[in-house]
């Protein structure tokens, strides 16, 4: 892929990669087979990250995407930087011009690539200024190395402190469908940025918990024979034209089930379900004095 844009990013499913790294057991042969099956089933977005890695190989999340995908030019690797593992329960966060440069540096040699697609300041609130960051992204992106930059953990504000230093093409911050957006997720699209919303099911204890919470589009969802989770997923998608979602890619069957998401009915009925369904959530929130 030549050229990126952030509406080549928009309503999308991206699979997520940190668990391959970060669970306390790993089995890369298992999870090159997820990568492929996501990949077969039509995913085309796959989001990595320094900072997702096992103790002593700060590139082990990079380099098993390249040892799935290997070179296919039709799929986008997003990856970020200036967060990175110290020790077996320590991140640290640098967003100097220096860490910065040497973490796209280490990206392209672990991808066995010679431009990034897409590369994120990982951790907005680090102290080096947004300004200092993305001067130096900028200059990257101008010399070849990154063909798109992004910011993740992002309050409204530095999202718009990154756009005016340099064009932006994506957001990565945390969304969880029926829960309201921060704020983050309308500047991004006010700015035409692609909006990535991780934790889209609100992780693996909210996720199982989700036919319960969301009864309505449970029943829709099996009358259509499909996941519940696949139809939540549609209705975080449906929030805007800015927003994709990035899902954990645990296994080739959960790969599968979430990259249909985009392709589902979103039709009044299913609308009304999901609308009432999170009026229901927020009611039960306030009675419990839950905020």
């Amino acid at each position: 892929m030549t050229t990126l844009s952030s509406e080549d990013l928009r309503h999308q499913v991206a699979a997520g990669c940190a668990s391959f790294s970060l669970a306390e057991t790993r089995d890369d042969d298992r999870s090159i087979r997820t990568l492929r099956a996501a990949r077969d089933a039509g995913i085309r977005i796959f989001d990595t990250a320094r900072a997702y890695a096992t103790v002593g190989d700060p590139l082990h999340n990079e380099r098993l995407l390249h040892r799935a995908l290997g070179d296919d030019d039709e799929i986008v690797v997003m990856t970020k930087g200036g967060h990175f593992r110290a020790t077996h329960r320590e991140w640290k966060v640098d967003n100097s011009p220096e860490r910065l440069r040497r973490d796209v540096d280490d990206s392209l040699a672990a991808l066995g690539v010679e431009r990034l697609d897409l590369f994120f300041v990982h951790r907005a609130d680090g102290p080096i200024s947004i300004e200092e960051s993305f001067g130096a992204l900028d200059e990257l992106r101008r010399r070849g190395k990154v063909r798109a930059l992004g910011i993740s953990n992002a309050t409204s504000e530095q999202i718009e402190r990154a756009c005016a230093v340099t064009e932006v093409a994506a957001v990565e911050n945390r969304l969880v469908a029926g829960c309201p957006d921060d704020g983050s997720l309308a500047t991004a699209a006010r700015h035409g940025v692609a909006f990535f919303a991780y934790s889209p099911l609100g992780g693996p204890a909210a996720a199982r918990t989700l036919p319960a919470r969301f009864p309505r589009l449970s029943r829709i969802a099996q009358s259509r024979g499909i996941s519940p989770h696949r139809l939540a997923l549609r209705g975080l998608l449906a929030q805007s034209p800015a927003v994709s979602v990035i899902v954990g890619a645990g296994s080739p069957e959960r790969a599968q089930d979430a990259a249909a998401a985009p392709r589902e009915e979103w039709d009044s009925t299913t609308e009304n379900a999901w609308t009432c369904d999170i009026a229901d959530g927020d009611d039960e929130r306030t009675s419990k004095g839950i905020s």
